[in-house]
């Protein structure tokens, strides 16, 4: 079961990542994408760059930040695994005030 669990979590991480991807085609996601990749690779986690953005940019803006947050895990998925991140981003972006309806619209439009 372990095996299966771990080949459906690969599986499933490669179809949110080609969709998020997608996404990421767009210059306000593209840009956020560029802030978490620099950030993912000083070492810093993504859930807590996204608690960080969404209090910056505000609630308002919290799809685009998750949506990028989201690209940003799927390209760093194994460096973040070795900091010892959780990739808890909708947990996060919802802790800094993003409406949980953003959030699952963000998280929903990668699957």
């Amino acid at each position: 079961m372990a095996q299966m669990s771990c080949c459906f979590s690969h599986c499933t991480l490669a179809i949110v990542s080609s969709m998020v991807m997608m996404l990421a085609s767009t210059p306000v996601i593209a840009g956020l994408l560029e802030d978490f990749l620099r950030a993912a690779d000083k070492g810093e986690c993504i859930e807590d760059v996204t608690y960080r953005m969404v209090e910056h940019r505000g609630a308002t803006h919290a799809t685009e930040v998750v949506a990028a947050a989201l690209s940003a895990l799927a390209a760093r998925t194994e460096q973040q695994r070795s900091l010892g991140c959780d990739g808890a981003i909708a947990a996060q972006a919802i802790a800094a005030g993003a409406d949980p309806a953003d959030v699952l619209a963000a998280t929903a439009a990668g699957l």
